[in-house]
């Protein structure tokens, strides 16, 4: 009697369990990138990197914070993610050493030239604004994404980030990656062109965002 043979059939389930990397697959070509990043900002070309700002240790995800929205709802992961961003910490109040360093950071993200669209400003809230910091925000801050986050929650989440002399209420400055990893930490009191510099050769490293 004659074997018949019995067609194949394209069966993308069955193709899926025989390939079981395939997943792997993706997930590392989504993650390389960011890792490349880091590799060539922290250790190719070692005779000229100097970097300008603290790095975080640990790193920490901007989805532990917590943060929310207008409507009281914390924000999902990936509405924070996909670009760089720039955030700034605001209280009810902003001081003139505030309103300059908020005004740094515009100045900032405008010097990218080209590359302004990969970075967002944030601001998060810390407590409800003032008439003064919302009359300062209209003015000059309109396209800043402001969220609100609890200040004793994002502190317990930086951890060891946060010293005397540095933390989230002194106009400190923070750099966050696309991946949603708050990474690097500028002070008050550091020049704007040294942040310019550590921005400029994180967004030439990574090709994301």
């Amino acid at each position: 009697m004659k074997q018949v043979d019995t067609p194949k059939v394209n069966n993308p389930v069955a193709t899926s369990k025989r390939n079981p990397y395939t997943v792997w697959f993706v997930v590392i070509a989504f993650i390389a990138p960011v890792a490349l990043a880091y590799i060539m900002f922290f250790f190719v070309d070692v005779k000229s990197f100097v970097n300008h700002g603290e790095i975080l240790n640990p790193i920490v995800h901007i989805s532990d914070f917590k943060l929310k929205d207008e409507a009281d709802e914390v924000i999902p992961a990936e509405k924070l993610t996909f670009k760089w961003r720039i955030i700034s910490f605001v209280t009810k109040n902003c001081d003139q050493q505030c309103a300059t360093r908020l005004l740094d950071t515009r100045q900032i993200h405008t010097s990218l030239g080209k590359d302004q669209h990969r970075l967002i400003r944030m601001f998060i809230h810390l407590e409800p604004a003032g008439d003064a910091l919302s009359k300062l925000i209209a003015e000059t801050h309109p396209n800043v994404i402001h969220v609100h986050g609890d200040k004793k929650t994002i502190i317990t989440v930086l951890g060891d980030n946060v010293r005397d002399d540095a933390g989230i209420t002194n106009n400190e400055t923070y750099i966050m990656d696309p991946m949603g990893n708050v990474m690097m930490r500028f002070t008050q009191d550091q020049p704007n062109k040294d942040f310019l510099y550590d921005l400029k050769k994180l967004l030439k490293a990574s090709q994301i965002g």
